[in-house]
């Protein structure tokens, strides 16, 4: 559903390319008891990547990183988390799947 709802298909490109597309790869893992790492394959055309612990924005990062930790967090809780691209031009991409961590 979120591939087809990107705005990427037939029509949606213009010589810019359109929106990012969705992050891919996207996993996440405890490193401590209040910290998960977040992590995500490159992709094209991303300046910056935004990662979200449910639908709050926590991290914001240049595109030559693709983890990173998000700290302060309760031990023994359970916790989503998406990541989007967004482009030199300011325009973000659709969501990623949600991963969980504990």
């Amino acid at each position: 559903v979120l591939l087809t709802s990107c705005g990427t298909g037939a029509g949606g490109e213009g010589e810019d390319g359109g929106l990012p597309g969705v992050p891919m790869g996207v996993t996440a893992e405890a490193g401590s008891a209040t910290t998960v790492h977040v992590m995500w394959n490159a992709l094209d055309r991303a300046e910056t990547y935004e990662v979200y612990r449910g639908g709050t924005l926590v991290k914001k990062v240049p595109a030559s990183d693709r983890m990173v930790d998000v700290t302060r967090l309760r031990p023994s809780t359970a916790y989503a988390f998406t990541v989007r691209a967004r482009d030199a031009d300011g325009r973000l991409g659709p969501r990623s799947r949600e991963v969980r961590a504990t």
